[in-house]
Parts: structure tokens; C-alpha cells; sequence
């Protein structure tokens, strides 16, 4: 319910891939940078993602009884430890074994680290990287190399094992020191999709503030900064003369320099007693500084006291919250048995930093602090420096009034205190600046406006990404036609602000829920929406007394409207018991029935209620039946709720569509009025519910005068669809061919579906086929290339484009095995001899393999390869496979895509032998095509794009 609805698109865009990785490993992997200025909520989205992500990964184990429940499905990390710690993830570093210094990040692992991390990761499926500018291009490679020894997926076109990613930051921020950014490896821009978060959250009370920060973020060094963002710097600056900061507030510098100095003027300006701590070697005796030995002061004692402001210098325990970058203030020193300081107590400014600790550690046990010891290796270090000085220990801290912009990316302040002076490098001044939520918390100690610039590449890198696909408009905004919102929202007590805050609720004009589970002496004033008006019925008052239901707490039922429009409620003069409210829609000439059947009601007492509902409002009008019936339309079982329903002459619009979280479709929207022209449908998904919305535009002008149930009406109007589409396509030209083959009898074509089984006839037919097989394979880009259909109209979709030759096509399950379903599907009516027809495909291949050699791809490394790989159920049909699959069933395979024209795939003689299927190249999905009147498919040949 937090998320703004430019982070729910690419929320549910996430989520989708997810569920479908979830039912089909086979899913080409998510490759999504998400970008945005400081401030729009990137690492807040990435935390909803990561959540939802693991929630729907979990359910493997219901799938899988074999699943271990604690293995590792999501990740996230981070570059630094503070900005792990800051969404709750670990380092690249310690995720996958890679050394922090540069000479070591290539270094293989150990055979028992390997195996270590083989079972601690092997069914990882999802990584967050977060703050990706700060990210040197080498560590992005090393972690490819990682990856890919650990998954052991080894492929010169596989990258990062396979695993999915999920890339988060911003380029226009502070990018890596001395290094190059991942965006110059061969391993990004050809890889990755993107999407822009461009909603600032942080500044979103201070308008100008944000306005004025984004205009700074892609400023150009030899661009001169807007006079009026000038001007604001410049009283930033004079307030900083003013001295109206707090005493205490952040103070970011470009270098560490400036940071140990201002650090070491606020210590004596606030604390008293301050101490000196130097390192101890092995014996706990003190390391003296030495300057002649020291140039460098990497064992300058450390100046610390009670009250003074520190921060982690080392990644102690990330897990933990314990990582270097994350501040507190030292509270007290314990001593030992010799006087000196053993632990520094530390209050952290967040509570959820070290809690494990607390824990574990006695003498914090209880308390909100956490204490500190001595470590070795207290900072990143230079390799040769550490291994000199690997036995010295020192307290990992430093004082922490003032940080490097570096240091500061990420954090968000009330008042920072910026030094723009030194700047040196692309996006620091933007970084800075944008660290606190509003104008005034803004402070510069001296202002030079060449420094605010951004790195020039990054427009050319982005623009050469490809976008994350945004939906289209899933209601069509017309003054002429209605949106409906339908959804079982499962507790609209427990779930009415997320569901308000969803991005497609108040877009719809009439909103049909049902569970709502509100009681009738629940406060109905709770539950209103501005510019709706509600009507509830709760599930007691459904039922009669004596009923068998009449104890149901789950029911209820309820619509919104939008007050603009006029809305009738139809009583009922007879006992209805089920949940249902009946209404009229006036403008619209649209009678609903919004029900829902609990589980717990039997269909026929169901039935017989719905029933008598229809009879009273008039089978004659224009009816909607909108609701959760539990009837699950995809199984194959007996559905008699549908069957009744389809006898009365109402249909499902949503027959074919998964409406739930395990894939079943018990949401419905029936009518007994269909136009295809006029309704927009779409299932849209939600994480709070099992359940999905259901969405449905209808036009007002959509005049149908015929039920349904009249079949020959149906096909009257199919056809008269069919040439008032020709006539607006009139244009759009057809190659004609003349190829076509008559068998002198053709009448079995649609009566008998029986399994495919190769016979000698088959065999020697195959022997005829071959040369023309092979010459579609070789010809098969130019053949692509031909049936581009020039000029096709971008309005129209394939099920349009269909309809035009008289065509609909049938949904099939999306597992990978679609082409053989489809094709089963064409056989038999079902989908359910898939596997047979891909063993039959694959065995011919077996018989001449060599001949097939020069059609694989760089996927396989041999012919042997790719049967293999082929033979695995799930794994998507490509163009040879598919041939093969003609020339054994002796049909020849019609492929229709949208805006192409059909290319015909050779696999017999005679043109008349067609199977039908549809290509949807953008999800990789096939479908089995039929004709409008439900007989098997039959295309001319000056029709087809043949070989």
C-alpha cells in the first residue's frame, strides 16, 4: 500500500516473471536495471520486490515436496556494507566468495568453498544488486565468473549462471573511485532492460527542491547551471554563513582529508576526556605511530570520547547491521582487569542495528546498545599493507560528523553541511545535495558551480537499452463506454487501503467485489472511497434462516460506482438465497448479477437461485454475471455450473484465463451479450489476495440485438465482422500463389482425431519430403523477411487479424511444451499428447542427424547437443524441431504471426494437410488456430508464404 503506481507497474511486471519462473524453470532469465534520482524509492520498491519474490518462491515446496524449505531462492546485495545493511542484503563480496582487493578478484575457489556455496545457492533463481554505479566493471565480470562456477552453468551465451537480476541505482550519482563503471562491460547494455522511476518520494512535500535537483542531475559539465538553481544554491550557502545548521548536522566532503579535519575540530568542540587509542600487535602491546615508517598514517592512533560520533570502519557482521558506514554515538568505554578500554559501547541511530548481537553478547543482553572490540583488519586496505601489519588489532571506528559524499550515497538527513570545493568527480554534487528531504535542511559552505556535472555517457548508454514493456492501457478511457472492476478481495477490512492504492481501482467507474467479510454491524463509513458510492450486503443476510449456509462469516458482497453514474438496484419479488446484489447500469441498458458461491453451497442449490434471478430479470436483456462461483473453468472435470450457464446462452469471457495464485480460474464474468469489437478484458494481478482483478471495458454504442444462444445469429455476425474487416484492410496486399494440391477426397479432414503413429508409409513419404525440408530450413530468414505484411494498421492485434481470413485461435498452457500442445491440440482437441508428438519429432531427427547439423544455432556445440536438449519436456520448439515435427505427422504446419503473412512449413504434399498454430514472438508463446465456426483451419495457397 506504500508504493506510488509507477513503482507498481514495475512491481507486477517483477511479480509476473515470478510466478512464472515458478511453474516453468525453462523462463528466460529477468535481466531489469531499475533507475531513478535520489529519492524516488528504489531501495524501497527493491525491498517490496525482494519480499514478494521470496513469498511466491516459497510455494515451491508445494509444488515440490522434494524442496528444501530453507534454500536460497532471492539474494540481495550491495557494493558497500552499509548500503546492504540499508536493504538488508549482504556484499557482492561475501555472497560469492570474491576478495575485495583487485589482484584477487579472480581468484577460484577452493573445492570445499565450492561445494559450500553449490548447496548454500543452487536454487537461487533471483539477485538484487543495489547501488550498481559504484560497481567497477571488473567486480561486475567477477561476479559473472562466479556465478557461472558456482551454478556450473558453462555456455559462451549464458551469462551470470542463468540466474535472473535485478539491478538498481543510478548512474548520475557518485560512480567508482579511479575504476570504470559496469556499464562500459560487455556484460550490461545488451543484457539489461530498464525503467525509470521519475516520482521523487524524498522530496515530494518540497516541489521546486525536486525540480530543481533534476535539472542538476543531468547538467553537463560545459552547461551552465540555470540562473534561478544558482540563485537557490547561493542562499544555501549564505544560511551556511548564517550558521543556521544545527551544531551536529552531517557534513560531506569530497576528500577524507577534509573529513578527518572537520572530525577532529567537532571532537574538541564536544566531547571531553577524549582518548587515544593505538593499535595493539599480537601481545596487546602498543603499535606507536612512526612517521618516518608510516608516511601514510595508516596507524595514527584513534581520538575517541564519550558522546562523539562514530561510524564502522569494518564489515563485522552485515547480517547484523554491523557494517562499514553505519554511524552511532559512543555512550561509554568498559576497561579490563588492566585499565584499559577493551569494549566501546556504541548506541547506533537504528535500533535494528545489531540485534543479533545483543543476543548473544551478555553484557548487552537487555539494553538498546551494542559494544565494539578490537579487530584486525579494521578499513579496506592495501594487499601488501595488510599482509605487513595482518597481527595488529584496533577498534573498527572513526569519528563520523562529517563523511565523504562516497560515504554519504544513500543516506537520507534532516540537515547536511555540503563543501562543493574539491568535488573531482561525475555526480557528486548531485549526490550531495539531494541527501536531505527539503530545501532548508540544505546548507553549502561554498558554492562552485562547475563541479555540479554529470558523466555525458550515460544518456548513450541508456538510450541504446531496451525498456522494460509497459502494459498497454488495460481500461479504455472513453466517455462512450464503462469500466468494471471485478475481484475477490478475500477481507475488505484487512485489505482496503493496499486495494485503494492499487493502480487500476480508481480507474474503473464500477467496482464488484466479493469476501469482503464485512458484517452488518461493521462501520460501512470506514470503508468509503472518495467520488463512489457503496452498496454492501454481508453474507448472513444472503441467506434465509435455516439455510445450510446461513452461518457463513466469509461472504458478503459489495459494489462501488462512481457518483457520475445512475445506478438501479433491482429487488427480487422471490427468495434468493445466495449472495447477490442485481442492479441495472441506465445509461448502458446493462443488467448485473454480482454473486458468489461459497464453497460450502452446493451447485445446484446455486444454480437453481441464479437461475431464477435470470428468469426474473428477462433472458431477453443484456445481462452480466459477475462473480467467484468456485467452479475452476480450466479443469476438465464436470463444470455444470458453465454447462447450465453456456445452455442459457451466457459465455465466459474469462474461460481461458488463470485468475488465481495456483492457477485455477474460479472468477468469472459471464454474458449473454458478446461483442469482441467492443470489450477490452484483462486479468490484472495483486499480492494481497489469492485472488486476481478482473477487468472489463463495455462500449455504449455496442448494439446487440441476439442471445448468445443463437448459434446461426453467431455466425451471421462472425462473418459480417469478417468482411467489414476486409474492407478496412483492403489495402494491405496478399502474394498470390498458385501451388495448390486437391486431394479428390477430403472429408475426414475434421471427423476423426486419432493418436500419430509413425507406418511405412510414413517413412516413405519422409523420404519425399526431404529436399524440400531442407530447403525451407536454409531459406527460412528470407522467407521471414517475405511475409512481412508493409504498411499492416498498428491498432490491430492477431486475434483481429485473424478474424479477417476467418480464423480464431485457442489459448494453451504456456509450460514451455506450448508448440506440441498446440499441435496436440489440433490433433485431438487436446493438449494432452504433447510428449508423443515431441518423441515422434525427435526420433526422426535421431534417423538422419548429420544431415541436420548445419540448422543448430551456437546454443549446442554438436547435432547430439541439441536432440538432447530438445528432448527435455519444457524446452521451447525452435524452427528444426518443428519441420521435423511436419514431415512425421505428414501435415504441413501454417504458422500465423502478427502483421506476417502465414508461412507455410513443409511436411506433405498435398496443401489441403494443415495444422494451424499462432506465434507470439514477445513471450515466446504458440496457440492452436481454428475457424470461427470451430472446424479445422484450411488456407489456399495464394494465401501462404510457401517454400
Amino acid at each position: 500500500e506504500s508504493m506510488n503506481h509507477e513503482q507498481q507497474e514495475i512491481f507486477y511486471y517483477v511479480r509476473e516473471w515470478c510466478i512464472k519462473r515458478l511453474h516453468n524453470p525453462q523462463v528466460e532469465p529477468l535481466r531489469l536495471f531499475i533507475t531513478g534520482g535520489a529519492g524516488t524509492g528504489k531501495s524501497h520498491l527493491l525491498k517490496c520486490l525482494h519480499y514478494e519474490a521470496t513469498r511466491i518462491f516459497s510455494r515451491k515446496k508445494q509444488l515440490d515436496p522434494d524442496e528444501n524449505i530453507n534454500e536460497i531462492h532471492t539474494l540481495i546485495t550491495a557494493f558497500t556494507g552499509a548500503a546492504a545493511v540499508n536493504v538488508g542484503g549482504v556484499t557482492i563480496h561475501s555472497a560469492f566468495g570474491i576478495g575485495t582487493q583487485f589482484q584477487s578478484l579472480n581468484n577460484q575457489l577452493s573445492s570445499d568453498k565450492l561445494n559450500s556455496y553449490r548447496c548454500k545457492l543452487q536454487s537461487l533463481k533471483l539477485l538484487f544488486v543495489d547501488e550498481v554505479s559504484l560497481i567497477q566493471s571488473n567486480l561486475w565480470g567477477a561476479m559473472h565468473s562466479r556465478l557461472t562456477q558456482i551454478i556450473g552453468v558453462h555456455s559462451n551465451t549464458t551469462i551470470f549462471g542463468n540466474i535472473a537480476i535485478i539491478a538498481i541505482g543510478d548512474f548520475y550519482q557518485c560512480s567508482p573511485v579511479a575504476s570504470s563503471s559496469i556499464y562500459s562491460s560487455l556484460l550490461w547494455c545488451d543484457h539489461f532492460e530498464y525503467v525509470e522511476l521519475k516520482i521523487n518520494e524524498r522530496q515530494k512535500t518540497n516541489f521546486l527542491f525536486s525540480q530543481m535537483l533534476n535539472r542538476i542531475r543531468k547538467l553537463k559539465k560545459k552547461e551552465d547551471m540555470k540562473k534561478e538553481d544558482h540563485d537557490v544554491l547561493e542562499q544555501c550557502h549564505q544560511n551556511y554563513l548564517k550558521k543556521e545548521y544545527h551544531l551536529e548536522a552531517l557534513h560531506v566532503f569530497p576528500k577524507n582529508a577534509q573529513v578527518d579535519s572537520h572530525n577532529e575540530v567537532m571532537i574538541e568542540k564536544c566531547c571531553t576526556d577524549i582518548r587515544s587509542f593505538y593499535e595493539v600487535d599480537a601481545n596487546q602491546k602498543q603499535v606507536q605511530h612512526n612517521i618516518s615508517k608510516q608516511p601514510k598514517t595508516n596507524n595514527k592512533p584513534l581520538r575517541l570520547a564519550k558522546n562523539a560520533r562514530v561510524m564502522i570502519t569494518k564489515n563485522i557482521s552485515v547480517n547484523d547491521g554491523l557494517a562499514n558506514g553505519v554511524t552511532g554515538r559512543i555512550i561509554d568505554f568498559v576497561e579490563d582487569n588492566n585499565k584499559e578500554v577493551s569494549r566501546i559501547i556504541i548506541k547506533f541511530d537504528s535500533n535494528t542495528v545489531g540485534r543479533i548481537h545483543r543476543i548473544n553478547c551478555q553484557s548487552c543482553q537487555g539494553k538498546d546498545s551494542v559494544c565494539v572490540t578490537r579487530e584486525s583488519d579494521t578499513s579496506d586496505q592495501q594487499e601488501s599493507d595488510f599482509r605487513s601489519r595482518k597481527s595488529t588489532k584496533q577498534f573498527p571506528l572513526r569519528l563520523s560528523w562529517a563523511m565523504t559524499i562516497h560515504k554519504a550515497q544513500g543516506i537520507t538527513v534532516d540537515q547536511v553541511v555540503v563543501s562543493t570545493k574539491d568535488m573531482f568527480g561525475t555526480g557528486m554534487g548531485y549526490t550531495a545535495l539531494s541527501r536531505v528531504r527539503t530545501l532548508e535542511g540544505l546548507f553549502l559552505i561554498d558554492l562552485h558551480s562547475d563541479k555540479f556535472y554529470c558523466n555525458e555517457k550515460i544518456d548513450g548508454v541508456i538510450s541504446q537499452m531496451k525498456q522494460m514493456k509497459k502494459k498497454e492501457n488495460i481500461l479504455k478511457q472513453s466517455h462512450e463506454s464503462i469500466n468494471i472492476l471485478f475481484h475477490n478481495i478475500e477481507g475488505l477490512k484487512f485489505n482496503f487501503n493496499v486495494f485503494t492504492n492499487h493502480y487500476i481501482t480508481q480507474k474503473a467507474d464500477l467496482i464488484c467485489l466479493t469476501q469482503t467479510w464485512i458484517k452488518d454491524n461493521d462501520d460501512k463509513e470506514t470503508f468509503n472511497m472518495n467520488g463512489y458510492k457503496l452498496i454492501h450486503k454481508s453474507g448472513l443476510s444472503s441467506f434465509i434462516g435455516g439455510h445450510t449456509v446461513n452461518s457463513e462469516n466469509r461472504g458478503g458482497i459489495a459494489i462501488y460506482f462512481r457518483e457520475t453514474l445512475s445506478i438501479k438496484e433491482i429487488q427480487s419479488d422471490k427468495i434468493l438465497n445466495f449472495g447477490q446484489i442485481t442492479f441495472e447500469i441506465e445509461n448502458f441498458n446493462i443488467t448485473i448479477i454480482l454473486c458468489y458461491r461459497s464453497s460450502e453451497q452446493s451447485k445446484i442449490d446455486f444454480l437453481t437461485n441464479l437461475t431464477n434471478s435470470i428468469q426474473e430479470i428477462g433472458i431477453d436483456k443484456r445481462i452480466f454475471l459477475i462473480g467467484n462461483f468456485n467452479e475452476n473453468t480450466l479443469t476438465k472435470k464436470s463444470k455444470p455450473i458453465e454447462k447450465q450457464l453456456n445452455l442459457l446462452g451466457f459465455i465466459n469471457i474469462f474461460k481461458n484465463s488463470t485468475t488465481t495464485n495456483n492457477l485455477t480460474s474460479i472468477d468469472c464474468i459471464y454474458s449473454n451479450r458478446i461483442s469482441n469489437q467492443n470489450q477490452y478484458h484483462n486479468v490484472v494481478q495483486t499480492f494481497y489476495s489469492f485472488h486476481d482483478i478482473l477487468t472489463l471495458t463495455i462500449n455504449s454504442q455496442d448494439n446487440i440485438s441476439s442471445n448468445n444462444i443463437n448459434n446461426e445469429s453467431m455466425i451471421e455476425n462472425k462473418m459480417e465482422t469478417q468482411n467489414s474487416v476486409h474492407r478496412s484492410l483492403e489495402n494491405v496486399p496478399i502474394p498470390k500463389r498458385n501451388r495448390k494440391r486437391k486431394l479428390n477426397s477430403r472429408q475426414t479432414h475434421d471427423k476423426n482425431y486419432h493418436k500419430a503413429k509413425l507406418s511405412k508409409n510414413n517413412f516413405d513419404n519422409i523420404k519425399s519430403l526431404k529436399e524440400k525440408q531442407l530447403q525451407f530450413l536454409r531459406n527460412i530468414d528470407i522467407l521471414t523477411e517475405k511475409s512481412t505484411i508493409k504498411n499492416f494498421p498498428t491498432s490491430y492485434n492477431l486475434i483481429q487479424q485473424l478474424a479477417i481470413i476467418g480464423l480464431v485461435k485457442i489459448s494453451i498452457l504456456g509450460d514451455g511444451n506450448c508448440f506440441f500442445r498446440a499441435i496436440s491440440h489440433q490433433l485431438h482437441r487436446d493438449e494432452t499428447q504433447h510428449a508423443h508428438i515431441r518423441n515422434i519429432a525427435i526420433n526422426y531427427l535421431k534417423e538422419d542427424k548429420y544431415r541436420f547439423t548445419p540448422f543448430i544455432d551456437e546454443q549446442d556445440k554438436s547435432i547430439e547437443d541439441y536432440i538432447a536438449r530438445m528432448s527435455q519436456t519444457s524446452t521451447y520448439a525452435d524452427h528444426l524441431v518443428i519441420s521435423a515435427t511436419a514431415i512425421v505427422l505428414n501435415k504441413n504446419i501454417i504458422v500465423h504471426q502478427l502483421a506476417k503473412i502465414p508461412i507455410l512449413i513443409p511436411g506433405s504434399d498435398y496443401i489441403e494437410h494443415q495444422l494451424h498454430v499462432s506465434y507470439n514472438r514477445s513471450i515466446l508463446h504458440y496457440e492452436s488456430v481454428f475457424s470461427l465456426d470451430g472446424n479445422s483451419a484450411i488456407i489456399s495457397a495464394e494465401n501462404l508464404i510457401l517454400t
